[in-house]
């Protein structure tokens, strides 16, 4: 029923490019706000609580993006980041921030070049759990590298010792908060994850793993270096 819904909203008040008129405005942010109730308590925030998300953020700060929508409507020019601890859009408009439900948004292509767009995890295939949106390193045709932002609670067990970098600070007896950021590439839907450039990693690859171990080690690929781990996506799909 929810979804129903929600695509009857959409189609109710979406068309395929919207002015920046008051009225239109107020619409596309009532469909962006729809069905964010199931994952926060409130719709809206202060800039200067949206400022404080600014380490959470996809990027730090405000940017103008298009918002390309399920039924390919555009939103045109929004002031707009990413918050992916919480999973939500947030969209700045006349001193005020919505908070919006990633679930109708495809993706989010920021204007600056410098930035890198945005795809929503449903676009590539089974999500397997992740929700919200991947960060777009590279991509050539239906073949995609991207990465997955995160920040999960997870409780300290006492013969547990956890990398400090990962830590947002708490007490020993409380529950921590850790970073994560995984590396995906997504070939016509199928979806692998990179954990590392190993031969076990690789081994996912089928028959291409050897030329791909071959590749790594010629080129001296370090991974989680984001230049390397493009150069490694591009030559997995020439082959």
């Amino acid at each position: 029923m929810k979804v129903f819904c929600c695509f009857f909203l959409v189609s109710l008040f979406i068309f395929p490019a919207f002015s920046q008129e008051e009225e239109s405005s107020q619409d596309w942010m009532k469909v962006l706000s729809y069905g964010v109730g199931n994952q926060t308590d409130q719709n809206e925030l202060s800039i200067e609580e949206a400022n404080q998300r600014g380490d959470q953020c996809i990027p730090a700060h405000f940017a103008n993006a298009n918002l390309i929508l399920s039924n390919n409507a555009i939103i045109e020019k929004v002031s707009v980041k990413y918050d992916y601890k919480e999973k939500v859009l947030l969209v700045q408009k006349n001193n005020k921030v919505t908070i919006g439900a990633p679930n109708i948004v495809k993706s989010v292509q920021f204007l600056n070049p410098e930035l890198d767009q945005l795809i929503n995890v449903g676009q590539l295939g089974r999500s397997y759990g992740r929700q919200g949106f991947y960060t777009v390193l590279a991509n050539t045709g239906d073949n995609y590298l991207v990465s997955y932002q995160s920040i999960e609670e997870k409780n300290q067990s006492k013969n547990e010792v956890m990398p400090s970098t990962e830590i947002f600070g708490a007490p020993k007896d409380e529950p921590v908060m850790i970073q994560r950021e995984d590396f995906l590439i997504s070939e016509n839907q199928k979806l692998y994850v990179l954990e590392n450039f190993k031969s076990k990693a690789l081994s996912q690859f089928g028959d291409r793993a050897d030329l791909l171990k071959s590749y790594v080690k010629q080129e001296k690929l370090k991974f989680k270096n984001v230049d390397d781990l493009k150069k490694f996506a591009q030559y997995l799909w020439t082959l």
